[in-house]
């Protein structure tokens, strides 16, 4: 069996997998788990701004919920929905099509890193329902220590600050360019302005508050302190402690419930079939065809409507 048939097999049963109606449900409450957490996140961070104690990160939100009456129960279902979204998210890789293979990598690198991404979110929360709880600055600033403890540790930990830093940047990007609707079906009027202003609202909120993550551990980093280093928690608070910080504070958390509800309109409407992945150029140029075509279907009406005695 050559590379090229072992490849396409990879690729078919990828696609296979993709359409499974199981794969697909895991995946939807995958969404809806991940909503959640930022909805938590969200919720935190604006009972923080008015003076309340609490993490507004993963781990408080996790907190939160095992703290409910069967929380357990529910950290449990997460656990295993998230591994279906993680799943579901590594078969998208085998979907993306494109004019251009730069992206075509570029969008199957993404989808990969996405399903490590959600994995990882699920092995956490695994954690939590087997009971074992964290606070997440602290783990942060606990690691931290130990690279600023070891050789050409420095590096490795700006490396985590540069990362992170580029992941808000890229998800501001996503939100800004409107690029996260190529993981939904196609939509119109009311529906689609709505999706699309939870998706540039939330993407660009989330990212903003992950681009200040990753600057703190640069700055640990650059200054050898591993107390900086304290998540997306102590960079929210940081948000809180500049002028008017407050309401940054709520605004910024705000965007993590709406980014919530971005991921609950992604379960809803979630993408079948391959991922077509178009450049700005090509972009411009469909919406250029579409109001051309628009302006051909209305002139023949509007010169009759132009006609004397016309009613």
């Amino acid at each position: 069996m050559t590379d090229e048939s072992k490849r396409d097999e990879v690729k078919a049963a990828a696609r296979k997998a993709n359409r499974d109606p199981r794969v697909r449900g895991f995946a939807r409450a995958g969404l809806v788990a991940n909503g959640v957490i930022h909805i938590l996140i969200g919720v935190i961070g604006i009972s923080v701004a008015w003076g309340s104690a609490g993490n507004a990160d993963q781990s408080g939100a996790l907190t939160t919920v095992s703290d409910i009456p069967g929380g357990v129960f529910l950290l449990w279902a997460a656990t295993i929905a998230l591994f279906g979204l993680a799943l579901l998210q590594w078969t998208e890789a085998a979907q993306v099509e494109s004019t251009t293979p730069r992206l075509i990598v570029m969008r199957r690198m993404t989808n990969v890193a996405k399903a490590f991404g959600f994995a990882a979110i699920a092995v956490v929360v695994g954690f939590y329902a087997l009971g074992n709880r964290s606070d997440a600055s602290e783990t942060w600033q606990r690691l931290s220590a130990t690279l600023l403890g070891t050789p050409g540790g420095v590096f490795a930990l700006a490396a985590v600050g540069l990362g992170v830093g580029i992941v808000g940047g890229t998800l501001v990007f996503r939100g800004v360019s409107r690029n996260f609707r190529e993981e939904m079906e196609p939509m119109d009027g009311i529906r689609s302005s709505v999706v699309g202003a939870l998706g540039i609202v939330g993407h660009v909120a989330k990212g903003i508050a992950l681009a200040i993550t990753g600057l703190l551990f640069l700055s640990s980093a650059a200054f050898t302190d591993s107390d900086q280093a304290t998540g997306l928690d102590g960079a929210l608070r940081l948000v809180g402690s500049l002028p008017f910080g407050s309401a940054l504070l709520i605004m910024m958390a705000s965007g993590f419930v709406v980014y919530g509800l971005y991921l609950f309109a992604r379960a809803r409407f979630l993408r079948k079939g391959p991922m077509v992945v178009t450049t700005w150029k090509e972009r411009r140029e469909q919406k250029e065809n579409v109001q051309k075509e628009s302006g051909q279907r209305s002139g023949p009406v509007s010169a009759k409507a132009a006609e004397p005695g016309h009613r």
